[in-house]
């Protein structure tokens, strides 16, 4: 629990954020201005990560943003983040291919972790004979999950010997960010060149509002909704008030577990139940949305809203997450973290060429930006990848990635299960993750039985 027990004032809690916010204006201007920054489609929030981490306390010390306080806002944020999107209206029609979305995800989730136990495991019996080989299964919580939840288990682990664990796992998401969006950006143009784009030629240029990052001809939000009445209370307050009475729901209901295990003697899970918060706050948020349906006081939330909700907390929380890694900690874990990540790397972009060519026949190259984009950065930047060839979101690729990203965290719990099993059930750590390690060569084999049959349906 030490993101919730952190010794922060008042004062520096509002002066963190208002300086992220600097930060985040400096990153948008700095996007409109710098064309290396508009050929990568660097998003705001990572450059002000970056400038953050350069002038923060970890470095030239000219701000005090420090890696404590930063990585509990990314703890925090993360909850924030999946309440507000189980808020949000559920949909009734998924599709068979966001069904092949969820298992790529999925695979890749496996892929990630095999190949970064198995590095980990390489550098454990020559060079690194001290290294926690737990460090090889961050790959896909930072790659293909997000920071919040690559923090939240590194930072767990520091309870069982892993040193910094919470800031190897921001580490590598900021390497996934940078692999998003160098190679995922290449990748894509190399594909525009070679006519795979189904809707721009080789010719085409990217428009200069995408470039840049801001609208010459700003229009309005039509889709979005005022829901209550601005003399009473603004429509945004009140979204922000019901994502707070939620997540004050999940700490009630956490505590209570909390206690739960303290009374049948298992205090040693405490803190693992502590790290997995934001499932927590994700299944509440769902019953809290259900209850208000059948109350019919749902038609109070905007979807629009909770959506631009969710954005908020994203761009804070990558913000923190990248200005919150340590120079100190990357020269501690550099070798691992850049092995580990070139050959997850590797093996992230072979998965995904491999499985979309084969199940599908329309928009593959789409999906294919698309995936890459979710599974080495984040939502955004699969985005991001996805406007390039598809900037009218013409393509049902954008609700497939929604989609399946939600069925694979479903189908992906018994990964999060896994995590934890050897610094729980063994007494011998590398012992444990041996057994984890061949739990998910059995789990893709499993996957890849169901997948002969689903590649079929809905190419």
């Amino acid at each position: 629990m030490g993101s919730w027990t952190l010794n922060i004032s008042t004062g520096e809690f509002f002066l963190d954020f208002a300086w992220m916010g600097v930060l985040l204006i400096l990153g948008t201007w700095l996007r409109s201005k710098v064309p290396i920054l508009q050929k990568y489609l660097i998003p705001a929030n990572l450059i002000a990560g970056v400038i953050g981490l350069v002038i923060g306390a970890n470095l030239l010390g000219w701000i005090d943003l420090t890696t404590d306080r930063l990585g509990a806002y990314v703890y925090h944020l993360l909850a924030l983040l999946f309440i507000a999107l189980g808020l949000r209206a559920p949909k009734s029609e998924i599709g068979i291919s966001s069904v092949k979305f969820a298992m790529i995800f999925l695979s890749v989730y496996l892929v990630q972790a095999i190949t970064g136990l198995l590095i980990a495991f390489l550098l454990f019996y020559t060079i690194m004979p001290e290294l926690f080989v737990g460090i090889g299964f961050l790959p896909p919580l930072a790659f293909g999950m997000n920071p919040g939840i690559a923090y939240s288990i590194g930072s767990n682990w520091e309870h069982f010997g892993f040193e910094y664990g919470g800031v190897v796992g921001l580490t590598f998401s900021a390497i996934g960010f940078l692999i998003a969006y160098t190679i995922g950006i290449a990748l894509v143009r190399n594909g525009i060149r070679k006519g795979k784009a189904v809707f721009i030629d080789g010719g085409s240029e990217i428009s200069e509002d995408v470039k840049k990052g801001i609208l010459k001809n700003p229009a309005g939000n039509g889709d979005e909704k005022i829901t209550t009445s601005p003399e009473n209370i603004e429509s945004l307050s009140f979204h922000i008030g019901l994502i707070g009475m939620t997540f004050v729901l999940t700490y009630i209901i956490v505590k209570g577990m909390e206690f739960g295990l303290v009374y049948v003697g298992a205090e040693n899970e405490v803190t693992t139940l502590w790290s997995f918060h934001f499932i927590f706050a994700a299944i509440i948020a769902l019953l809290v949305r259900r209850l208000m349906d059948l109350s019919g006081s749902s038609r109070l939330i905007d979807d629009v809203t909770m959506t631009r909700c969710s954005n908020l907390f994203m761009d804070f929380m990558i913000v923190a997450s990248v200005a919150a890694i340590s120079l100190v900690v990357v020269a501690q874990y550099w070798v691992p973290l850049l092995s580990i990540s070139v050959a997850a790397g590797i093996a992230t972009w072979a998965t995904i060429q491999f499985m979309t060519r084969d199940a599908f026949t329309h928009y593959v190259f789409e999906r294919f930006a698309a995936i890459f984009g979710n599974m080495t950065g984040t939502l955004q930047s699969a985005l991001v990848l996805l406007r390039i060839v598809d900037s009218g979101m013409k393509s049902p690729v954008s609700y497939n990635l929604v989609y399946g990203s939600g069925l694979a965290l479903v189908f992906g719990f018994p990964l999060l299960l896994l995590i934890n099993a050897p610094v729980h059930y063994f007494s011998d750590l590398t012992q444990g993750f041996w057994v984890v390690l061949f739990a998910l060569i059995a789990y893709q084999f499993i996957i890849a039985i169901g997948w002969l049959y689903l590649k079929k349906s809905g190419r």
